[in-house]
């Protein structure tokens, strides 16, 4: 039969339509998943179901038994990570954040965020070069590789949901153009890295593929980053 449709509408309504996993926000991109699978004797009821996006749906449903490689979530894992972003929804409804620890421990993570990510440096080297514009410098790279490492820390992590699930999406986001540079920019001259002019001429595919690929990306990046510092300052700074 499947989960029934009041089912399907409090869980969506319990995660905010994010992931349970992850965090993204999935709008219609999300799927519900049997924690205890029907097979196994999983029932269509709110404590087996779990919200997820595509990506983390793959993840938990492909790992097998039979050449385990890597850690399987355990069911009580899933309804604890499930339960603990149910409790991060529920207290982040309306607009501002509705307790002064939370809107504390949140202002932090916030301000820390432009630290690293700044609107006049990073971010704006991001939406107006693009890393098409020619070489760039070294500590471009290392500003993003910063904001990675921040984000493997269990304290970077907004206790707004709305806001944690932006960071989410805005950290795979800048996985993604970590890897872009890593595989299309090399060396230029002394602290600075480009796309390789001679690719032009001898690996023109490889040329069209690099711009294409950090084309596609940045504005996704930098629209991410504009989504979060609106919403944070409505929710953080306006009371």
């Amino acid at each position: 039969m499947g989960f029934s449709k009041k089912i399907v509408e409090d869980a969506l309504i319990s995660s905010g339509r994010h992931c349970c996993l992850c965090h993204k926000f999935c709008g219609t991109k999300i799927e519900l998943h049997h924690i205890k699978q029907r097979k196994y004797g999983g029932e269509d009821t709110f404590e087996n179901c779990l919200p997820l996006c595509f990506d983390c749906h793959a993840d938990v449903m492909q790992y097998n038994p039979e050449h385990p490689k890597g850690k399987k979530y355990s069911i009580s894992e899933l309804k604890r990570r499930r339960d603990n972003w149910y409790k991060k929804v529920d207290k982040s409804a309306g607009v501002i954040v509705s307790t002064s620890s939370y809107l504390k421990l949140d202002k932090k993570t916030f301000e820390r965020l432009n630290a690293l990510l700044k609107s006049d440096g990073l971010m704006l080297f991001i939406k107006n070069n693009g890393f098409i514009g020619g070489p760039f410098e070294d500590n471009v790279f290392m500003e993003i590789s910063a904001f990675l490492f921040e984000c493997e820390l269990p304290e970077f992590e907004f206790i707004d949901a709305d806001l944690e699930g932006l960071r989410s999406e805005l950290n795979q986001l800048m996985e993604r153009l970590d890897e872009l540079i890593l595989t299309h920019t090399f060396g230029a001259s002394h602290g600075r890295q480009a796309i390789p002019r001679e690719w032009e001429y001898e690996q023109s595919d490889r040329m069209e593929k690099a711009i294409l690929d950090f084309k596609e990306l940045t504005p996704k990046v930098s629209e991410k980053y504009e989504a979060i510092m609106k919403l944070g300052r409505r929710k953080l700074y306006a009371n």
